[in-house]
């Protein structure tokens, strides 16, 4: 692959990087208008690889549901891997969420917010719109000055070696 095209990826990976965990801390998520970012641990989760011909953004699974939200499921949890509820319950807490009735707990929380994701999908999902969360990051725009930083690359190695080439070297 191209030279320029490497060092292109490679800067703009952290540019990508930070313009995802700027969307996750600020864009306002339909459909109650609240940011996603709560405790940073999505945002810690994500990185990049650039290599000769690509730059892949890396995120957790659950980045996904914050894009178009989470169909209703099935309450089993695979493998080890913590429950609906008590993902959910974590997260109440890391939000610092406060219950209308003072004697609900975090747990109880969970567990009703799972088993109505279970039967209907959560509120992202039954609207049927995607968050656009991501939307502000890969635009048009970002990707022509990608490409742009590609092509000055190129043309600078043309012309240093069109250069070489008439002087002789």
């Amino acid at each position: 692959m191209l030279t320029s095209a490497k060092i292109a990826f490679a800067q703009a990976g952290p540019e990508l990087l930070a313009a995802t965990i700027e969307a996750l801390r600020t864009h306002r998520q339909p459909p109650r208008g609240r940011p996603a970012y709560t405790t940073g641990k999505t945002a810690a989760a994500l990185h990049f690889e650039a290599d000769d011909d690509s730059l892949t953004l890396y995120g957790p699974a659950h980045l996904q549901t914050l894009l178009t939200g989470r169909g209703p499921t099935t309450a089993a949890g695979a493998g080890g891997e913590p429950k609906l509820s008590e993902i959910l319950a974590q997260w109440a807490e890391d939000k610092g969420l406060q219950f209308d009735d003072p004697r609900m707990t975090f747990q109880q929380f969970g567990f009703l917010a799972a088993r109505k994701m279970h039967e209907q999908g959560s509120a992202l999902y039954r609207t049927g719109e995607p968050s656009g969360l991501l939307d502000k990051v890969l635009t048009e725009d970002y990707l022509d000055t990608l490409l742009a930083r590609i092509a000055a690359g190129e043309m600078t190695a043309i012309t240093t070696a069109l250069t070489h080439v008439l002087q002789g070297k």
